[in-house]
């Protein structure tokens, strides 16, 4: 559940998908696959939307897609899941602006240089300016995208933190 928050909050809008191995082992009782999805779902209780099942599933409509990897079994399955997600996403081909990537690049060196994390201060000002994107509109709007994608953390109220 740790997880499953810390995506929510860290990339709001990016699908899960939840996977569980050792198939082989949980398979020796077929009510097992049942028993783990009941648990999960009473966990997460309809609170995280991202979470994509899976499509046609041999497995019952179960919530996570059971594989084992010793056996390789299911993986395919997994994979294909997984291709259709990132062609249906079209976050991943959005073109942004060489200015953004150098931006983050900057972020990211800092934490590099020991800083853990950065508050949205003249520091970060600094970054964005030294990246060409002297305003701090567009500089909040390439921090927003790129908490989106999980690429850092960017919270601009503690509305966000409350919904979580």
């Amino acid at each position: 559940l740790f997880w499953l928050r810390s995506i929510k909050l860290h990339a709001p809008r990016v699908p899960i998908l939840l996977v569980g191995t050792f198939l082989a082992d949980v398979m020796e009782e077929r009510d097992n696959l049942q028993v783990i999805d009941k648990i999960l779902r009473e966990l997460m209780k309809g609170s995280f939307s991202q979470v994509v099942p899976p499509e046609n599933d041999e497995f019952e409509n179960l919530i996570f897609f059971p594989i084992d990897n010793k056996e390789r079994v299911a993986i395919e399955r997994l994979r294909s899941a997984i291709e259709q997600l990132s062609q249906r996403e079209n976050s991943a081909s959005q073109e942004i602006s060489m200015r953004w990537i150098a931006f983050l690049d900057s972020i990211l060196s800092e934490k590099q240089n020991q800083k853990a994390y950065l508050t949205f201060s003249d520091e970060v000002k600094t970054l964005g300016i030294n990246a060409r994107i002297p305003s701090v509109r567009e500089q909040d709007e390439a921090l927003a995208f790129f908490n989106e994608r999980g690429l850092l953390i960017h919270m601009t109220s503690t509305e966000i933190l409350k919904n979580i």
